[in-house]
């Protein structure tokens, strides 16, 4: 059987990236130019894959130019765009088998698996295909058989040994298909539970991303609440230090003023010491008089 070839069509730094990332799986990848496609469809012998990761050419354009070339209709095609390139495109694309979109961004798990389920049915179809040309073969060699009896070279025992045993044949390679019609049915289910599950993790990680939102939205207004209680907080100790320091300025006034009046009343008891001492003298000095006065 023929190895299966990936061509990937990029133009841009991610689509190498993942195209290096998807020669780490062992497949044959060949990064090629888009401008060369129908030539290298053409030249090529075997059975291959086409990836397309194109910047500067819109999926319908790529559509487009994919139908007008024949050689690619039976090839499996994987095209990596813009979730909103893609509207409008199917119209274009109703004609062209074979055909998958992988929405951007990518993520490599799930394309690898995707890509290797793909290979995986590619080499299946293949095989079927071998077993059917074996199979074609197989009635040449029949019809022979019954052209040999028309002309009597074998006896009649003979002959339907030999068709017995073709049947057996038949009846093998018809098991085999249906074995391999099995197979296949079963990887296009565990393909579509891959989907499935991948399309419930996006939506799981979609209403995480919301809740994470609505999360740093609820931060931003505890962050602001608190902004406000600091400013608020500031502005009240502000007012709690201007009026401690007012009271400060009232109690310095008051010592003061205390200091004052006590040095005052100091002043005015020496003063009235003086005044009671120049009083006693006037007193003694009007008594003396009376006394001379009485003398006389």
């Amino acid at each position: 059987m023929n190895k299966i070839e990936i061509m990937f069509y990029t133009d841009n730094k991610e689509g190498e990236a993942l195209a290096a990332r998807v020669k780490q799986m062992g497949v044959s990848v060949n990064v090629c130019n888009f401008d060369e496609i129908e030539i290298n469809c053409e030249n090529k012998v075997g059975y291959c894959v086409l990836i397309f990761d194109l910047i500067n050419m819109k999926a319908e354009n790529l559509i487009r130019h994919l139908s007008e070339i024949k050689c690619v209709q039976n090839i499996i095609k994987l095209i990596i765009t813009d979730k909103k390139d893609i509207d409008g495109v199917f119209f274009n694309a109703i004609h062209l088998l074979n055909l998958e979109f992988i929405i951007k961004p990518v993520d490599e798990r799930s394309f690898m698996l995707l890509l290797e389920k793909t290979l995986l049915v590619e080499k299946y179809r293949q095989l079927m295909k071998l077993i059917s040309d074996e199979s074609e073969s197989r009635i040449d060699v029949l019809e022979c058989m019954l052209n040999i009896k028309r002309k009597d070279m074998f006896d009649e025992g003979t002959e339907k040994e030999i068709f017995i045993r073709i049947l057996d044949f038949e009846k093998k390679l018809m098991e085999e298909h249906l074995v391999l019609n099995d197979s296949i049915r079963n990887i296009a289910l565990y393909r579509n539970n891959e989907f499935i599950a991948l399309k419930d993790r996006i939506k799981a990680e979609e209403m995480l991303n919301e809740l994470r939102r609505e999360e740093l939205l609820n931060a931003n207004r505890i962050i602001e609440a608190q902004e406000s209680l600091i400013e608020y907080s500031s502005r009240e100790l502000s007012e709690a230090k201007k009026i401690m320091n007012a009271r400060e300025n009232v109690e310095e006034l008051s010592r003061n003023e205390a200091i004052d009046l006590h040095t005052e009343l100091k002043r005015l008891k020496g003063e009235k010491k003086i005044l009671e001492s120049k009083i006693e003298t006037l007193m003694g000095e009007c008594a003396a008089a009376d006394q001379s006065n009485a003398d006389v």
